[in-house]
């Protein structure tokens, strides 16, 4: 480990020293450190390169959480780069509404991974692991039910993880959160620094069980040799995203109530809280390219520095959406962390020279509208 570039004010905050004693009962594999893959870079016309080429091609390669937002655009993107696909979903969140073209084309399996059996069972056979399955929603949700939000997540992490160490793939990824983040950090949060105080409060139950998925995936790392990446993407959006009322999250919330034609439009805090937006399509390609290139070194942040302010984002979208609307401030509400963007630096040392962005905050914006059109219908 270590191989990979770190900016010179980071540090790996992890142990080598030796575990005390197993527990009564406990027998343990010896300690394997997980072997780098040599550092490629490909051409800058990677995404557009035949199947015969791509690093997937033919590879068995299971995501759980497939029918989810980023789950989704991934099973997308690596049906598209010739991948045998095992997508596993229990339908309880996830739809097949968005990706309803990839029936026939990849191996579903439909399982609640909140079991322990059907968890190992699901990613059998599987080369490649992406953990994406989990539970989340918009803050007015988390910041009311932190313990059902740490408890089943934490529960989805423990067996996804004990999946992975029993099915030993090649390499495996799992998804954590920019949740980890104290409220009290410095901006942008920095993915080179130990993590201190508690997670953000309007996601805390959320939060911790991210940070201990980061603790366990280390330690399974080290004790299976099996590479595991770790990622912490912030706020994640796209047109793939699955309704689910009140507890839906920022940006598909207010697409729906600007486009409704609630007018006043009423924005939680004060409006200029400030957000790092990344497509999930982007998001899914990212984590293609940190498993290809072969990093797993330390948990790396999905997100870049660049914030537009809420106010903002509504006033963008009105304006794709070709409406005026009045907007009106409730700070009794919660807004989070004011300004939440990300330290991108490792992130493009893990993606290499060849990564380009394809979704911009103004084209994400434009697919939201047409989300809204095709979801509700009715309203168009």
């Amino acid at each position: 480990m270590g191989r990979w570039p770190v900016p010179a004010t980071g540090s790996v905050a992890v142990s080598d020293s030796d575990p005390p004693d197993e527990p009564p009962g406990f027998t343990a594999e010896p300690a394997v450190k997980p072997v780098a893959k040599e550092f490629t870079v490909s051409p800058p016309e990677a995404s557009l390169r035949p199947l015969m080429n791509s690093f997937y091609e033919g590879k068995k390669v299971a995501v759980t959480g497939g029918l989810g937002l980023i789950g989704s655009f991934l099973c997308e993107e690596l049906v598209a780069r010739g991948a045998q696909v095992i997508l596993i979903d229990d339908e309880s969140k996830g739809s097949w509404k968005y990706i309803g073209g990839l029936k026939g084309q990849v191996e579903y399996r439909q399982a609640d991974i909140a079991d322990p059996k059907a968890a190992v069972d699901s990613v059998a056979g599987a080369e490649y692991v992406f953990h994406l399955a989990s539970r989340a929603y918009g803050v007015g949700f988390s910041q009311k039910n932190n313990f059902e939000m740490f408890r089943f997540n934490d529960l989805v992490n423990t067996n996804a993880l004990d999946a992975i160490a029993a099915n030993k793939p090649q390499q495996a990824l799992v998804v954590s959160s920019s949740c980890v983040y104290t409220d009290e950090g410095p901006t942008p949060m920095s993915d080179c620094q130990p993590i201190s105080g508690e997670p953000e409060r309007v996601n805390w139950g959320y939060g911790w069980a991210k940070r201990i998925l980061e603790q366990k995936a280390l330690i399974y790392q080290k004790e299976t040799g099996i590479p595991i990446s770790v990622v912490r993407p912030f706020n994640i959006y796209g047109e793939h995203y699955n309704w689910v009322g009140d507890s839906s999250q920022a940006i598909p919330m207010l697409t729906k109530r600007l486009l409704d034609g609630e007018n006043p439009m009423v924005i939680w805090g004060t409006g200029n809280q400030r957000r790092n937006y990344i497509h999930g399509l982007d998001c899914a390609r990212i984590m293609l390219q940190i498993v290809e290139n072969g990093y797993f070194e330390r948990p790396v942040n999905l997100g870049r520095e660049e914030t537009v302010s809420v106010k903002e984002l509504v006033q963008r979208l009105a304006e794709l959406a070709g409406i005026k609307t009045e907007l009106v401030c409730d700070r009794t509400k919660p807004e989070g962390r004011f300004i939440k963007s990300a330290d991108s630096k490792l992130l493009m040392a893990a993606l290499g020279d060849n990564f380009d962005w394809k979704i911009s905050l103004g084209e994400g914006l434009k697919r939201m509208i047409d989300w809204y059109r095709q979801t509700f219908s009715d309203k168009s």
